[in-house]
């Protein structure tokens, strides 16, 4: 394997090591040394890699944005269009040990975006992406007929993202209120609602099932 592989591919082992030390003992308490611990390798392989804790933990949330990037482009683009946004909203929620892995680290990681330029530019840009997303889709929808031409796409993209931000604090943080099933039916009460048109769309269609 070439070098600059070997370089990308050592980065990338040591950000989900670092997820895992988040995880597990939560951002403020994760040290160098737990990471490498993680890793199973020395303090100063992670520290040739990244010179402050800073730099990786930046590296840490693009690694961490990457990967729900890439379980969205993994989602099969077929119609309904209703079907395909339900599968793409439906990613970005914890609804395995993998995903509520990553997104309890992402719950570490939204008060640094207040106070650091960097860190909030990766959130703010990851964010425009996904809503940016959520709109195109949505727009296609009505293209298809299967959202009323009265609803604004933009507005919604920003309301079903927030809608979804709130079904994933709340499966992490009161489980015993919203465990996967209700999570998920919760998410599907919303379609439902969402694409419920007084012009005759069925609102009774339920977006299909996908892991």
């Amino acid at each position: 394997m070439p070098r600059t592989a070997d370089h990308d591919e050592r980065r990338r082992q040591v950000a989900e090591a670092l997820l895992r030390a988040i995880a597990r003992k939560g951002l403020a308490k994760t040290t160098f040394a737990d990471v490498a611990d993680e890793l199973g390798a020395s303090v100063g392989l992670v520290q040739r890699y990244f010179r402050s804790k800073d730099d990786l933990l930046r590296f840490g949330v693009e690694h961490l944005y990457k990967r729900g990037e890439e379980r969205i482009a993994a989602v099969e683009r077929t119609l309904p269009v209703r079907d395909l946004l339900f599968r793409v909203a439906r990613t970005l929620l914890p609804l395995d040990e993998e995903r509520r892995r990553e997104l309890t680290v992402w719950l570490e990681f939204l008060p640094a975006t207040v106070h650091d330029p960097e860190m909030a530019e990766l959130h703010r840009s990851a964010a425009h992406e996904l809503i940016d997303g959520l709109a195109e889709g949505l727009a296609a929808a009505q293209r298809h007929g299967e959202l009323s031409a009265g609803l604004d796409p933009r507005a919604e993209a920003l309301a079903l993202a927030a809608f979804v931000d709130g079904l994933t604090i709340h499966r992490l943080a009161t489980a015993d209120l919203f465990d996967d099933a209700t999570a998920e039916r919760s998410l599907r009460q919303y379609f439902t609602r969402l694409f419920s048109d007084p012009e005759g769309l069925d609102p009774t269609h339920s977006p299909t099932e996908e892991s």
